[in-house]
């Protein structure tokens, strides 16, 4: 058989525990590994081990080199039948092995050589059936070739000697038939004689027998855990093992230690055990009274096929009645009460003593383990670092030193001077490792698209004229008063446009007596004047109508960009500094406003490869339409703050401000321009319509995404 050392710090890579099923020993009888199947699918590796009794699975992962580790504790190979085992395009190569682990007992490995670095998914049914799912974390490099599967011939499992029957025991036993179904038969066993044990201890008599002649044991059974997607897809990568201690090294489980029922807390804990039906040993009857606590032990090992190895230091005489308990729980209800406790040596055997002897031996062992430690020798090593100041990475460095260690800066080089013990030096290298990558260089851009539209319209009536019925015109009234009559327009003055009204010489008064012209002129609107009139030109009517309509879009797109490293402040500016008047007590000074436009941004890359931006983004301008009481130009200000997070090279829309002005206004003449359709020659009609809309778009990318996050 060969035998396998436990992954200890003389392994060149980081382990780490994935899964575990079972308790830390194997209880009652032991088990075997019944197959070991290997099969590939859909590109991911499936690996299935199938064992007799509930057993303990661990998975170890190993990075350098590649291998991944399922150790079934408590389990052995059987001598006659062969492993069928095989190779994928994952898995290259497969052993399995046994070996002894001492006080741990037997446990099988199946030892897998990936090619690729993988992704483990498991599942575990009832304590017997481990399957574990190896899906690629990056792409096979080649398909593999069919590969015959292999088979190692396993190490023969070892065979438990059959205790002695018990003699010397006073008082009876007997065993009742366990409800549940049996699944492992043991070898015959009969009841045995009992005996006195003392001169003057009174033997009482012995009881038929009621229990079948043969004992059963069967393995609890555990419910089915559910079971787990492989490889399930996530953005967010894992978290990196950079290594640990070997942890069998500090495996102690509950039957080892001595203080297991001392306490409150643990008899509450055999209570709970008795209510979840984990002691599922042969239910039996006991009725004692004095009798000899080795004898006693004797009996228990017959009916749990169990070898116990007692000392010279556990005497004394047991008194008690029991009725249709598991044999294991009896057994621990007898050693709490005699202050004693129980540790595994090896598979189906036990060992028992006062819990202050194994006290004493387990600080004896971790004493020698520590010993052990404090002399191996110190190593130095230099650390360069590449990205990072060494300074700053040595705090977190030092966190994993051991008492011995020193930790010292180099700032020259930039490097980490280190003297520990091997293990803690490969620990502190890993991290560093992981931690001295390049700082994530993220470029931003950001765009301001303005966008502003202007409609105006107007429409104008002018009209007027005069009338003259006079002598000197030849048409008098022919009456005494009024003798002459004069009618003419007075709704004008020197400013009234007249353009149009006598395209032939100079244009005389046109007397408007509605005069609600629209603004026209050179480069705006249009205007069309009439004037009729008669022969005598005592009578003359002038019309002029204008019209004017402006329609404008005006679009300023500003683009800022700025390449910053990752949780580092960056801004950008570009604007004008305009002066205007301050009056102070030194009298009239001149002061400058600061109009710009100006993008400020702290970006954090994060784990999945997201970028948490602060932002700051200003768009100032002097609008010179719009002036103060010196004269001075308003400034436009457009402001945005704000913390989003984004996908890398996705664009978002951080915020926008959308504005319409509309507006519709009459100038008329009260009464008239009420009468329908002929109230238009009476009022003058304006429009306006302004709208105007600001949108902030942000688009972030990191420049060296492959180099930082390695993706």
């Amino acid at each position: 058989m060969k035998r396998l050392h436990p992954l200890s710090s003389a392994v060149v890579g980081i382990a780490v525990v994935l899964l575990a099923g079972g308790s830390a020993l194997s209880k009652g009888s032991g088990a075997t590994v019944g197959s070991v199947l290997i099969a590939h699918a859909s590109g991911a590796t499936t690996v299935t081990v199938e064992t007799t009794a509930k057993a303990s699975f661990i998975v170890t992962e190993i990075t350098v080199p590649h291998r991944v580790l399922i150790d079934v504790r408590g389990a052995v190979l059987p001598g006659d039948v062969e492993m069928p085992v095989g190779e994928t395009p994952v898995v290259e190569k497969t052993v399995v092995e046994e070996f002894d682990e001492g006080m741990l007992g037997k446990t099988t490995r199946v030892t897998l050589h990936v090619t690729v670095p993988v992704t483990i998914a498991k599942s575990i049914e009832k304590g017997t059936r481990l399957t574990v799912t190896l899906t690629p974390k990056s792409p096979l490099p080649s398909p593999a070739p069919a590969v015959k599967p292999k088979a190692e011939p396993p190490a023969s499992a070892a065979k438990a000697d059959k205790t002695d029957k018990p003699t010397g025991v006073t008082g009876t036993s007997k065993a009742s038939p366990s409800p549940a179904k049996t699944t492992v038969k043991a070898p015959d066993a009969e009841a045995p004689a009992p005996k006195a044990s003392a001169p003057t201890a009174p033997a009482p008599k012995a009881s038929a027998p009621t229990a079948p002649t043969k004992a059963a044991q069967e393995p609890a059974a555990a419910p089915p855990a559910p079971k787990k997607a492989a490889g399930t897809a996530s953005k967010k990568p894992p978290s990196k093992f950079i290594g640990s201690e070997d942890p069998s090294i500090y495996d102690f489980g509950e039957e080892q230690t001595a203080a297991a029922f001392t306490t409150l807390a643990k008899q509450v804990a055999v209570a709970k055990k008795v209510k979840k039906n984990e002691y599922t040993g042969t239910k039996i009857d006991l009725d004692f009274k004095d009798a000899d606590i080795h004898n006693i032990l004797r009996l228990l090992s017959e009916y749990g096929h169990i070898n116990i190895v007692v000392g010279d230091d556990v005497k004394g005489n047991v008194t008690l009645s029991m009725k249709n308990v598991p044999w294991n729980l009896a057994l621990d209800v007898i050693l709490e009460a005699k202050n004693l406790g129980k540790v595994k040596i090896a598979e189906n055997v036990y060992r028992v003593a006062p819990k202050e002897t194994l006290d004493k031996e387990r600080q004896m062992k971790i004493k020698e383990l520590k010993q052990k430690k404090i002399l191996k020798p110190l190593i130095t090593r230099i650390i360069p670092i590449s990205y990072a100041m060494a300074s700053e990475l040595k705090p977190q460095a030092a966190e994993l030193l051991s008492s011995r260690g020193t930790i010292g800066v180099d700032e020259r080089t930039n490097v980490l001077i280190v003297r520990d013990v091997a293990e803690n030096l490969s620990l502190i290298e890993q991290l560093i490792n992981n931690l001295d990558t390049q700082t994530p260089q993220v470029l931003i851009e950001a765009r301001i698209v303005e966008s502003t539209s202007n409609y105006s319209r107007e429409i104008g009536i002018q009209w007027g004229g005069h009338y003259i019925a006079s002598n000197a015109t030849g048409n008098p009234t022919g009456v005494v008063f009024p003798n002459s009559i004069t009618l003419a327009g007075g709704g004008m003055d020197d400013q009234t446009p007249t353009s149009g009204m006598n395209p032939f010489g100079a244009t005389p008064n046109p007397n408007f007596a509605v005069n609600l012209p629209a603004m026209v002129g050179t480069g705006a609107g249009g205007a069309l004047g009439i004037s009729l009139g008669s022969v005598a030109n005592n009578a003359n009517l002038n019309i002029r109508i204008s019209a004017l309509e402006n329609d404008g879009m005006l679009k300023i797109i500003s683009a800022p960009k700025i390449l910053t490293l990752d949780n580092k402040p960056a801004k950008i500016e570009q604007g004008t500094m305009i002066p205007y008047s301050q009056l102070s007590a030194q009298g009239v000074q001149t002061a400058f406003q600061e109009a710009k436009l100006s993008l400020e941004v702290v970006p954090h890359v994060t784990a999945d490869g997201s970028i948490l931006l602060k932002l700051k983004i200003n768009r100032d301008e002097p609008d010179f339409n719009n002036r103060g009481a010196r004269g001075d130009p308003t400034i436009l200000k457009r402001h945005a703050e704000t913390e989003l997070l984004i996908e890398d090279g996705k664009t978002a829309v951080i915020g926008g401000i959308y504005t319409r002005n509309y507006g519709k206004s009459y100038s008329q003449v009260p009464f008239f321009s009420k009468i329908p359709v002929l109230g238009w020659l009476f009022k003058k009609r304006t429009d306006t319509d302004r709208r105007s809309e600001l949108l902030i778009f942000i688009t972030p990318r990191i420049v060296n995404r492959a180099e930082s996050l390695g993706k």
